[in-house]
Parts: C-alpha cells; structure tokens; sequence
C-alpha cells in the first residue's frame, strides 16, 4: 500500500484557521485591532458568524489538501 505524505505546513495553517473559526463562531465577536483590544474594535453577530465559518471551511479545505 503506498503511503502518503503529509503536509506538516499545511496541516498547522488548517488548524490554526478552524481554532479561530470556532472562537469566532463560538464567542459571536471578532476583534479587529491588533494590538488591543478597547471598546467599539469588534465586529458581532451574523458577520462575525459567517466569517467565522469561512474561516472553518478554510482550515477543513487545508487539512484536506495536506494529505493530496
């Protein structure tokens, strides 16, 4: 049987997007700022949902690409 090979790269990038996919859909809020965090920087509701599932279905896709 042969083996495959594993994007080790790909497979941290994908895990990196669907842990903050999954804070974002968990939390509801995305913070915009970079360094702090202070009032009105954030980004709630169904914007903050959908780009949290964009941000899921991206690191699915990479995992899945890391194993091509």
């Amino acid at each position: 049987m042969k083996r495959r090979r594993i994007d080790e790269g790909l497979v941290i990038v994908g895990l990196v997007l669907v842990g903050i996919g999954g804070y974002a859909l968990y939390q509801g809020e995305i913070f915009l700022s970079r360094l702090t965090v202070s009032e009105g920087q954030s980004m709630g509701g169904v914007g903050a949902l959908v780009i949290g599932a964009l941000f899921v279905v991206a690191g699915i896709y990479f995992l899945y690409q890391s194993r091509r």
